[in-house]
């Protein structure tokens, strides 16, 4: 009986610290995503000497923390791919004392009242997919991996219709994604999930004003 308990102890202990290594890569790569998709600030009054490199990068990445929540995956059993995907949603992100005026005006992120940065990790290869909040979204990479993962564990092509059916994510309209992303325009108001947390700042400056 004790043995059973020592075992179930370290059993615990090992998936906690691969789920705390995991949120902490995670947070990693949602940091590197964020300052790459911070766009240059051009002002008079700003430091020349403060410009995107990897020292800036570095600078953000000590003082800066996010707050992220891991979202839920509700799978039909048949997809098989529950283990291959993590989801997370930025909740918060707070800065430290560190920053001075000039790094400030670079690194810190707009966030509009309805903001919602989701980002995708592909578990086996480390893959990484913007899916909602940035300037670019990486739906399709995502989908085609999540296509291969499919195949190779199910030996037949994934339609189109099991996976928006089956498929779901809290937070994410994998449906509207793909719809809207085949559009030859971006349709924001048609697509909502389209929407960057940049358009919600900017509209929640507008309605300020």
């Amino acid at each position: 009986m004790i043995k059973i308990k020592i075992v179930l102890i370290f059993t615990f202990l090992y998936a906690s610290s691969l789920y705390s290594q995991s949120r902490t890569e995670a947070e990693d790569i949602f940091k590197m995503h964020l300052f790459l998709d911070k766009k240059n600030i051009s002002r008079s009054d700003l430091s020349k000497k403060i410009v995107k490199s990897d020292s800036l990068y570095d600078s953000f990445k000590k003082n800066c923390s996010i707050k992220m929540d891991t979202l839920k995956l509700k799978s039909n059993i048949y997809l098989s791919l529950d283990g291959d995907f993590m989801f997370y949603k930025m909740t918060d992100i707070i800065y430290k004392d560190g920053l001075d005026i000039n790094e400030s005006w670079f690194l810190k992120i707009d966030l509009g009242l309805d903001y919602k940065y989701i980002i995708a990790i592909n578990q086996n290869t480390g893959r990484s997919y913007r899916l909602s909040g940035f300037n670019s979204n990486d739906f399709f990479m995502f989908y085609s991996d999540i296509k291969k993962s499919y195949k190779s564990s199910k030996f037949k092509e994934l339609r189109k219709k099991l996976f928006f059916s089956e498929y779901v994510v809290e937070d994410i309209d994998f449906e509207c994604l793909y719809k809207g992303l085949k559009e030859e325009s971006i349709d924001k108001e048609k697509y909502p999930c389209l929407k960057t947390s940049s358009d919600t700042f900017s509209m929640h400056q507008f309605n300020i004003k």
